[in-house]
């Protein structure tokens, strides 16, 4: 009988949820709430506590009797697979067991022997490992004149324990052998035994973390001022509990606890944590707007809240964590400098993604502090084996235990549970692969609606209405209750409100989704759209979810519009990367239904390509531009062509193009659009758009053309008037900031980056804001002002959205990396440049991979051996012939591949001007002076006499190449110009003086 109706049978007068005086809830299941004598299983535990105390063996053999008749069957027999009972059944079954024992014990020391053997008998027979029972057996056959029965016993004993367990009789066994066979005096007296009666196993221990140096590193630092700790872990490690004790412990100190979860499971609208916690705040829903907004309102709030009292913002599994959300909290964090909040965040590091990599290293700068859980130690193990039903683990046990689940919590959590109900060859060998298995197990014991309705559930996600899943289910609500209730006493759901429950880890939840089949899940996912649907005021991702997770071919273009309106949500809050996403899934389902090609696949290619670009997935944004473009051209939709042209809407911070080179598809139709006669009939806005369009197709290659086409989108953006002016303009001013990164516009570098800063500002464009610091960090770099260029990186990495920040991190990383080279940490600076290529690579950025090759060369060039990379930039020049050319060559000449060298230089073009300009021309002088070139050696020399002082290449952020001096040396050398190259060694000393003292000044 379900708990439920025993309860309504009890206390009929009660409702579904009113209180209870009888069946009382109690975490994790329900107590009966009565005296101790009403209950067996705790009258028997009394009795057999009062049976060891006493010395009189007839009293204990009196009171071991009436505790063994308190026994009807098996213990807790209608309720042995709840959680709740799962410890308590084997500790009563092992206490009844000794209780026989005792009570057996007791009658040989009166003298009872033959009465008591068909009991030892029978007790043997159904516990054959319990050596207790083998020696009073023996015992008892002795003292009955069976001697030879006795030692048969022994025997079969010591063969058992051999063939099974590998191991020899205990001491009592082989000593009771022993006597036998000597026929010692003493075993035929009835007196008592030598060995002390066993205790009476005591009460669980109160709840234990297994946690407590961590616990106490936390509260510690709450009173440090702390303001952002990371808490790692694999799934199970124990994040959560330990983030709720500390909670639990600061909210006694005073402290005001807020609580987000970012959910498990896909479908959710983006800044879920944010919102649970505005909401528990008591103030009004989050609005929408972008993130820099979001972002102010939030603070705001939670300013308002710290004026009372210290904050705790706990954020939980942030490896799940959408952009926004990761937006959110560092300008949350940076907007709250000063206030009384700690922000204690958990996640799985082997799920963290980039994005919650680039917010980590993002706010290091805010004192972020780390701590990594591991595995219990064993006396961790020991505590929680105990407080699970264990309650005498001995080293066998804690060793299986060790070795099967490595420490993680939840392991050994699940695990104990499993031998405990099962034994120890269960725990062995009947988990093969882990958890999994192990919930399997606890799953498949329970009633099959009990499972269907867990099945149903893990469709909805991590936390189910009970109303949406009867109606999921077509069942009355009251059977579904009835259903969730079995797994509830189970422990595999909770209920977190009334109407509500929860699956206790998503582990759970997974597996139960993960082992229902595809067909199965598509139609519980296409009923629940239709539920929710039908309820109303579901949230445009959750109905995306479930359509997008019940489509087939036949119903796909279906579920096409729920996906469409997630992503314009998305969009309209800023969250780049999940719009992109929805964006992705939405060309997915088109493809699924057949309908690529023509203009339904371009109304969704279009908004694509920008919201791919804002993510920084620049070779995606790419790729579905091209497809945008063939597809207009093929349907002879001029409309739709310059819209695919035109509509890039994200800002500038990376080349676009993949290895540099040019792509006919969209560069013919640009120039035809722009360079033709056509030009005369395109509106201006239109017409600066596709400049700025032209511009990334061009820069680094044609300058000149760059150069024009930036000007003109300029002078156009800024005459330009509308409601879209003000974004015009920003991109305007991007491109053309970019173009004064070269040599030409030096002294306009600053005042466009400026210019673009004061009006992003104005207009409220964090993402042109950050863009705008990056290039005011790279013009503080070029002219060696470390300290102000880190400062302008610290702003940008605050401002920056999720598909500008990884660009932004990657180039403050290499930085990073390129200013350690130039301090003389050769191979760590090589190595951050490795690691930033891995991420840029990783997430989609432009020849990101190629950063590692530079960060290579650039160790290399400083520590004057640039041997080792010679074979790599030999790869690249027959990949990318001209590319780098003068790299390739001084990394030859290095090698010994004089011929190879001679034979690049030929290849060599024209320094482009852009930001590479001055690295490159600086290799060129020394490349130049290696090979004898003198005129080419000549010319470099006058191009760069007037960056004379300066770092060659570091106000590219990547390929630095030392003082411009050293260059300039060098030719004079070549020259015969013996004055004139010493002097510009000493400038080249002074240089590096100069360096020497900024590089302090950021802690190098």
């Amino acid at each position: 009988m379900h708990v439920s109706r025993l309860r309504r049978a009890l206390e009929p007068a009660g409702g579904r949820r009113s209180g209870a005086t009888v069946v009382v809830s109690a975490a994790p299941g329900y107590r009966l709430d009565l005296p101790r004598e009403a209950v067996d299983a705790w009258r028997f535990e009394d009795l057999v506590a009062r049976a060891s105390a006493t010395d009189d063996v007839a009293d204990r053999r009196q009171l071991l009797a009436q505790a063994l008749a308190c026994w009807s069957g098996p213990a807790y027999a209608g309720s042995a697979d709840a959680a709740w009972a799962a410890p308590e059944v084997p500790r009563l079954q092992e206490l009844r067991l000794v209780a026989v024992e005792l009570r057996a014990d007791a009658d040989l020391s009166l003298g009872r022997a033959a009465a008591v053997v068909p009991e030892l008998e029978r007790h043997l027979h159904d516990s054959p490992d319990r050596e207790e029972a083998v020696r009073l057996l023996a015992l008892a056959l002795y003292r009955s004149g069976r001697q030879g029965d006795a030692l048969g016993v022994l025997r079969r004993a010591r063969e058992r324990l051999a063939e099974e367990l590998g191991i020899d009789p205990g001491s009592a066994l082989r000593d009771l052998e022993t006597a036998i066979l000597g026929q010692v005096p003493a075993l035929d007296l009835p007196g008592p035994r030598s060995a002390p009666l066993p205790a009476v196993p005591a009460p669980p221990p109160p709840p234990s973390l297994g946690r407590t140096a961590e616990l106490r590193r936390l509260v510690e630092l709450a009173a440090e001022g702390a303001r952002v700790v990371w808490i790692a872990g694999e799934a199970g490690a124990g994040k959560t509990t330990l983030v709720e004790a500390a909670a639990a412990r600061l909210r006694e100190d005073g402290w005001q606890v807020l609580e987000g979860r970012c959910p498990e499971v896909d479908g959710a609208p983006p800044a879920w944590p944010w919102t649970e916690i505005t909401r528990a705040l008591g103030a009004a829903p989050l609005e929408e707007g972008t993130a820099f907004w979001l972002a102010r309102a939030v603070a705001e709030r939670l300013r308002e809240a710290a004026r009372e009292q210290p904050l705790l913002v706990v954020l939980d599994d942030v490896h799940r964590a959408d952009e926004l959300t990761l937006q959110l909290l560092r300008q949350v964090v940076d907007s709250l400098a000063g206030c009384p909040l700690l922000v204690l965040a958990t996640y799985r590091d082997a799920e963290a993604g980039e994005a919650l990599a680039a917010t980590r290293a993002a706010l290091a700068s805010a004192g972020a502090r780390h701590l990594e859980l591991r595995g219990l130690d064993d006396d961790g193990i020991a505590v929680l084996a105990r407080q699970h039903g264990l309650e005498d683990a001995g080293p066998a046990e804690l060793v299986l235990l060790r070795e099967r689940t490595d420490g993680n919590p939840l392991y050994v959590r699940e695990l104990t549970r499993l031998l405990v109900a099962e034994g120890r060859g269960a725990a062995r060998t009947g988990v093969p692969a882990g958890l999994r298995d192990v919930l399997r197990r606890r799953v498949e014991r329970l009633p099959g609606t009990a499972v269907t309705a867990l099945r149903q559930a893990a469709v909805l996600g991590r936390e189910a209405d009970v109303d949406v899943l009867a109606a999921l289910a077509g069942r009355d609500v009251d059977e579904v209750l009835d259903a969730l209730e079995t797994a509830v006493l189970a422990g595999l759901l909770d209920e977190p409100a009334p109407g509500r429950v929860r699956f206790t880890h998503a582990l759970v939840r997974d597996v139960l989704y993960e082992d229902t089949s595809l067909l199965r899940r598509a139609r519980v996912h296409a009923t629940a759209l239709a539920v929710l649907r039908e309820q109303g005021g579901v949230d445009a991702a959750t109905l995306a979810h479930h359509a997008v997770a019940a489509a087939g071919p036949r119903t796909a273009v279906d579920a096409v519009p729920y996906v469409v309106a997630a992503a314009r949500e998305a969009g309209r809050l800023g969250a780049a990367a999940e719009e992109a996403r929805q964006w992705a899934s939405a060309l997915r389902l088109l493809e699924l239904a057949g309908r690529r090609g023509g203009e339904e696949e371009l109304a969704v290619l279009l908004p694509s390509i920008s919201a791919h670009a804002r993510a920084g997935d620049a070779v995606t944004a790419r790729a579905q531009q091209r497809d945008a473009v063939r597809t207009a051209r093929r349907l002879g939709r001029h409309d739709l062509l310059v819209d695919a042209l035109a509509g890039w809407d994200a800002p500038l911070v990376w080349t676009v193009r993949e290895g540099g080179a040019q792509d006919p598809v969209l560069l013919d139709p640009l120039l035809e659009l722009l360079e033709t006669p056509a030009e005369d009939g395109l509106p201006d806005d239109v017409r600066c758009r596709l400049l700025v369009a032209l511009f990334r197709e061009v820069e680094g290659v044609d300058d000149a053309r760059a150069d024009a086409a930036s000007a003109r989108a300029l002078e156009l953006a800024r005459a330009a008037t509308g409601p879209d002016a003000a974004r015009l303009l920003c991109a305007a001013l991007n491109v053309r900031a970019f173009t004064a990164l070269g040599p030409d516009l030096v002294a306009q570098r600053e005042p466009l980056a400026e210019e673009l800063r004061a009006h992003a500002a104005a207009a409220g464009y964090t993402d042109h804001r950050a863009v705008a610091h990056w290039l005011l960090f790279l013009s503080a770099a070029g002219r060696t002002d470390l300290v102000a260029a880190r400062r302008h990186v610290d702003t940008a990495v605050a401002l920056a959205d999720g598909g500008r920040l990884g660009h932004v991190l990657g180039t403050l990383q290499v930085f990073d990396g390129a200013l350690l080279v130039l301090a003389g940490r050769h191979d760590e600076g090589r190595a951050r440049y490795e690691q930033v290529a891995a991420h840029l690579a990783e997430t989609g950025a432009t020849n990101g991979a190629l950063m590692a090759l530079i960060g290579r060369f650039v160790a290399g060039f400083a520590r004057g051996d640039l041997a080792p990379v010679a074979d790599e930039l030999a790869w690249l020049h027959s990949v990318m012939p001209g590319a780098l050319t003068d790299a390739v060559v001084l990394g030859l000449l290095a090698a010994g591949r004089d011929a190879e060298a001679r034979a690049a230089w030929q290849l060599r073009r024209p320094v482009s001007r852009d930001f590479y300009w001055l690295a490159t021309t600086t290799l060129r002088a020394h490349a130049a002076v290696r090979l004898g070139d003198l005129p080419t050696a000549r010319q470099a020399r006058e191009d760069l006499l007037p960056w004379a002082g300066r770092i060659g290449g570091l106000d590219s952020g990547t390929l630095v190449v030392g003082p411009v001096d050293d260059a300039l040396a060098a030719v004079a050398e070549a020259l015969g110009e013996v004055d004139a190259a010493a002097a510009a060694r000493r400038d080249a000393d002074r240089v590096r003086r100069e360096l020497a003292a900024q590089l302090a000044g950021v802690g190098l």
